[in-house]
């Protein structure tokens, strides 16, 4: 995979180009087919990756929308977080859409947007998945790295109900956005930051919450107790960084949000690889591609949940 450091800056019925599916060029998992559609959208192509596992499980499955960060393909996507494990070993499809012309429409808040309009874009892919391939209409995640997580939180505020839970590396709330956000119902959330983030500053600025503060949003929108227990993750490798956990407990629905502070971490994917130093370092104390699937399964948004 081409290394990410040079990229991460941190209408109508969807028609199927040519003659049908083309095969991905994503790193192949054991029991896990990948396939590619690509769809005109509003009047643009736009590509999305398929990662689905290869025997059809008993009941309908459960989806993550996996988003790229910024000029991120799906293919670099899958592969930086190992997505083909999660079909693999949790039965999941993973569906990675791409941004057009590698920029998702996250700063584009509550009114007249640019083409192509990145909230109906993801509302036709979800419906196309849900009734095309007969997912779990009810166990619908998403989730993204850099500008993927910001355009996740636009999502999960103007399409509230949709998202039974979603998690996020590298992306805090936009003040304006939060002012306007609806949260009713609420997903879960699960944060991951680096402290030493040079991309979006971990104590925030004039234009985004801080990491903390981000969270506490989102705890207070699920109803959580207000402060969090807080846990240190084993440093189970000496790489610079130590983890440490915000729990919010007595929520609406379980222990529904979560901040992941990587103590010395940058703008990067916790268990990933591909990383250079420009970003920050990585921490190898947790894998977040499989963390974020076990916070997000027990979440759906059928009634009483989880």
């Amino acid at each position: 995979m081409r290394s990410i450091a040079a990229k991460c800056g941190c209408a109508g019925v969807l028609l199927a180009l040519g003659a049908g599916v083309a095969g991905a060029a994503v790193t192949p998992d054991e029991n896990v087919v990948v396939f590619r559609r690509t769809i005109i959208d509003q009047g643009v192509s736009r590509s999305i990756v398929y990662l689905r596992p290869r025997q059809p499980p008993a009941t309908a499955p459960p989806a993550l929308f996996l988003l790229p960060y910024r000029n991120g393909s799906a293919d670099d996507m899958a592969d930086l977080t190992r997505a083909g494990r999660l079909a693999r070993d949790y039965g999941a499809w993973v569906i990675v859409p791409e941004a057009f012309t590698g920029l998702w429409n996250y700063k584009m808040l509550f009114g007249p947007l640019t083409t192509p309009n990145d909230l109906l874009f993801l509302d036709r892919i979800i419906d196309a998945a849900v009734a095309d391939y007969g997912l779990d209409a009810h166990r619908l995640y998403m989730g993204g790295y850099s500008g993927g997580a910001m355009m996740t939180l636009r999502y999960v505020c103007e399409r509230p109900g949709r998202i039974a839970a979603a998690a996020l590396v590298g992306g805090q709330m936009i003040r304006t956005l939060a002012d306007k956000c609806a949260t009713a119902p609420a997903p879960a959330l699960a944060f991951v930051n680096g402290r030493e983030d040079p991309v979006g500053p971990y104590d925030g600025d004039l234009t985004l919450m801080s990491s903390p503060e981000s969270a506490a949003f989102w705890a207070g929108a699920n109803g959580c107790a207000p402060v969090p227990l807080r846990e240190t993750l084993p440093d189970l490798v000496d790489d610079g960084t130590t983890v440490v956990v915000d729990r919010y407990r007595g929520c609406t629905h379980g222990e529904a949000v979560r901040l992941y502070t990587v103590e010395g971490g940058g703008h990067t994917w916790p268990g990933a690889v591909d990383f250079t130093p420009s970003l920050g370092e990585t921490t190898q104390d947790f894998d977040a591609t499989t963390t974020f699937m076990q916070f997000l399964l027990p979440f759906s948004t059928a009634e009483g949940t989880p």
